[in-house]
């Protein structure tokens, strides 16, 4: 072993390491051995209590956090191990080498969001008079844990060890960790069977067959689970999704029960008999389907909706992404509405390029990656700039500069920029139940917001704004929200259960981020289950502690996780069919101008069949179809406008498609009383009125030629609405807006 002695800091700055590197060295059924390289860096020494410390916080993402006791560099990563068997540990190294007289700064615990971190002392433990290094071991692994189909584990490295008492660093080179598996002893979270489960593949881990964070399919189905009164208002919701192409079902609580147990009992069935099962829509407020509670955390209830989606192992890892539609019948609804307007009929314009990001000007020495939280919105900023959004408006706390105003922001200016049209909303600072502190920006100035049409995603990293079984909490309040009639708010919004901690959570936004922006090759997700949940993935893998399981647990999402996220200008899907196919035929192919849109192909709200366009087609074998209804053909992808056509079904007559409608014209839109059609067809034109969940609510008939339709629709509610004009062989939806 090769040992080299610095006395002089000199030589510390020269030779001081940060960073992480694990490659995997080999990787069999009986072992993987990784290796650790550590990156040079200088130091950083901050001067307290008359003396000059080593902060290691200032220089890494993470380290040691027990009060009190030397905060020191940790790294780690995730393994994918065998289905069964235990697990051991052997760490060896190539040398270290000391650094003598200096004093490591102590760590001020993973504190909560409702404490100021400037104003907690750093305090010296018992551990400052001990003499040995610290923290001892130079690797640990955690408990296997299940994700899905895969058997993982996560583990850490400590290649700084510190002697208080003789003042003495030890920094480990090279460090190489061998995992063991030995088969004929019994493991924690083993796997009895091989899983068919598709929605994840192995690339979350180190050393997976693909680039680690590669992409991660967000291709399954979607449970929803709500009272038996609210399944009819869910219908809509339901159809769209089989229609689009996520095979969906609703089921009442009447046949799942209403006792946590028993809604957990249902699931973990849905789960173990259909493997593809990825989405979970829990529909209700806590009264309705209550939330897990898993005990305290101080004086508080750990709340949880996570815990439905954690069907394998007895770990917290989630193997569905669960959302909540939480409130009564008009305000599920309104959330309904809100889910089809945003996937079906966006609001045209450029909003859903702009984010935000409010932010306290606390967090120094305990912030992930050590930022205060406005350092750490404005780097998530940068790359959401660098990316192509068009606009990031900077609200935080004190002076900042660049696009940050002078002084405290207020609601009075967030407000304003909320109308204006956002499509993400970062949120790092102190909170409560129903408001973000920074900028005082309150579950009232929510439901005063006129943002029709333009709905941001909500990640909020503070304290409380999911607190939702003691009231309305705000992240319900961004779901629930409407102006004259028709939604505003968010169409999601993650928010905290219970007082936050510090640090874990601004990982997930940081990762969140890195994948909307797309930073990892072949790694794109599409909705905001998939972007929060594999983001959380990467929170657990670098807090993998009670403190990160609680943030896992702890972090609500509101709102349906099998959205997908628009973050560029919406465009046009065009797709092209056959406008007619015989009741026994069995072959289809529909062509579209966009590579790997999804086609679907459904008849009466039941899915029979997608794909992913390929060289500008697709082609489709279906099964038998027993029905003469008309197929629907849906054509859907992230940032588009979907596109729905019709395929008759049996052997009627057939007019030209092309040019159906000569002329097509409805106004005045919006109105509030009279609406008029305008409609040149060369064949009889149906006209049907809508609303957002599809029910019809008026129904005429519209004579070949050039016909003109007045229809009063003054007595009808405030709010958004489709025209369907269809004829034999084509049809159109317009929105309708109702003042």
């Amino acid at each position: 072993m090769k040992v080299l002695i610095l006395s002089c800091i000199l030589l510390f700055l020269n030779h001081f390491l940060l960073g992480q590197d694990f490659t995997i060295v080999d990787d069999n059924s009986f072992q993987t051995t990784i290796n650790h390289q550590l990156k040079k860096i200088k130091p950083v020494f901050i001067h307290q209590y008359n003396a000059d410390y080593v902060d290691f916080k200032s220089t890494n993402k993470v380290t040691t956090e027990k009060f009190s006791e030397p905060a020191l560099p940790k790294y780690s990563t995730s393994i994918l191990i065998p289905n069964q068997g235990n697990v051991s540990i052997e760490v060896v190294y190539d040398n270290y080498y000391e650094i003598n007289d200096v004093i490591v700064l102590s760590s001020k615990g993973n504190l909560k969001r409702n404490i100021d971190p400037s104003k907690i002392e750093y305090q010296f433990g018992a551990v400052y008079s001990t003499d040995e290094f610290y923290p001892g071991n130079l690797a640990e692994i955690s408990n296997p844990f299940i994700l899905r189909s895969e058997r993982g584990i996560h583990v850490s490295i400590y290649p700084y060890q510190y002697n208080p008492v003789s003042k003495v660093i030890r920094v480990y080179e090279n460090i190489q960790i061998k995992l063991k598996y030995n088969k004929a002893e019994t493991g924690i979270n083993e796997i009895e069977n091989e899983s068919k489960s598709k929605s994840f593949n192995d690339s979350y881990f180190l050393n997976a067959k693909t680039k680690k964070y590669a992409s991660i399919e967000e291709n399954g189905d979607l449970l929803v689970i709500c009272p038996d009164s609210l399944i009819e208002t869910m219908q809509p919701f339901a159809n769209w999704k089989n229609q689009k192409g996520i095979k969906t079902k609703i089921i009442g609580t009447s046949v799942t029960g209403i006792s946590t147990q028993s809604i957990k009992d249902f699931i973990q069935n849905e789960y173990n008999s259909n493997p593809n099962l990825l989405y979970l829509l829990l529909v209700g407020d806590n009264a309705e389907i209550p939330a897990y509670i898993y005990g305290n955390s101080g004086t508080e209830e750990i709340i949880s909706d996570t815990y439905y989606g954690q069907l394998a192992g007895s770990d917290y890892h989630p193997e569905l992404f669960v959302g909540r539609f939480s409130g009564n019948m008009a305000q599920i609804k309104n959330m309904v509405d809100r889910v089809l307007e945003y996937e079906i009929n966006p609001s045209a314009g450029d909003w859903m390029t702009n984010a935000m990001g409010i932010g306290s000007g606390e967090g120094a020495g305990i912030g992930d990656d050590n930022e205060e939280d406005w350092q750490h919105l404005r780097n998530i900023k940068n790359q959401l700039t660098n990316y192509g959004y068009n606009q990031v408006y900077e609200f935080y706390d004190g002076s900042r500069g660049e696009q940050d105003a002078v002084g405290d922001p207020n609601s009075g200016i967030i407000l304003p920029a909320l109308n204006n049209g956002i499509g993400l909303l970062n949120y790092t600072g102190h909170g409560d139940i129903n408001a973000m502190v920074t900028g005082n920006f309150t579950s009232l100035n929510v439901n005063n917001a006129t943002n029709n049409g333009k709905y941001p995603f909500v990640v909020s990293v503070a304290c409380n704004n999911g607190t939702f079984i003691y009231g309305t909490c705000m992240s319900e309040t961004w779901l629930r929200a409407s102006k004259n009639g028709t939604p505003t708010g968010a169409i999601g919004a993650c928010g905290s259960s219970i007082l936050m901690s510090w640090a874990p959570p601004m990982q997930t936004q940081d990762e969140m981020t890195a994948i909307l922006t797309e930073s990892y090759t072949n790694n794109k997700k599409n909705t905001l289950g998939g972007l929060f949940y594999n983001a959380q993935l990467s929170m657990l893998e670098n807090y993998p502690t009670i403190d990160g399981e609680e943030v896992m647990q702890t972090w609500v999402f509101f709102g349906d996780p099998s959205v997908e996220f628009r973050n560029k200008i919406t465009q046009n899907l065009v797709a092209n069919h056959v406008a007619q196919i015989a009741q026994n035929e069995t072959q289809l192919s529909v062509t579209c101008n966009e590579e790997q849109a999804t086609i679907a192909i459904s008849q009466n709200n039941i899915l029979l069949a997608k794909g992913l366009v390929n060289g500008g087609i697709i082609n489709f074998t279906l099964p038998n179809l027993t029905s003469d209804l008309p197929l629907a053909v849906t054509a859907t992808k992230q940032n588009f406008k979907p596109y729905q056509g019709n395929i008759q079904v049996g052997n009627g007559p057939l007019g030209n498609p092309e040019n159906e409608f000569e002329l097509l014209s409805v106004y005045p839109n919006p109105t509030s009383d009279l609406l008029q059609i305008h409609v040149q067809s060369q064949s009889t034109t149906q006209l049907s009125l809508l609303d957002l969940t599809g029910k019809e609510i008026l129904n005429f008939e519209l004579e070949t030629g050039n016909s003109i339709k007045t229809i009063d629709i003054s007595t009808l509610a405030s709010g958004i609405y489709q025209l369907r004009i269809a004829s034999q062989n084509t049809q159109k939806l317009v929105k309708i807006i109702k003042k």
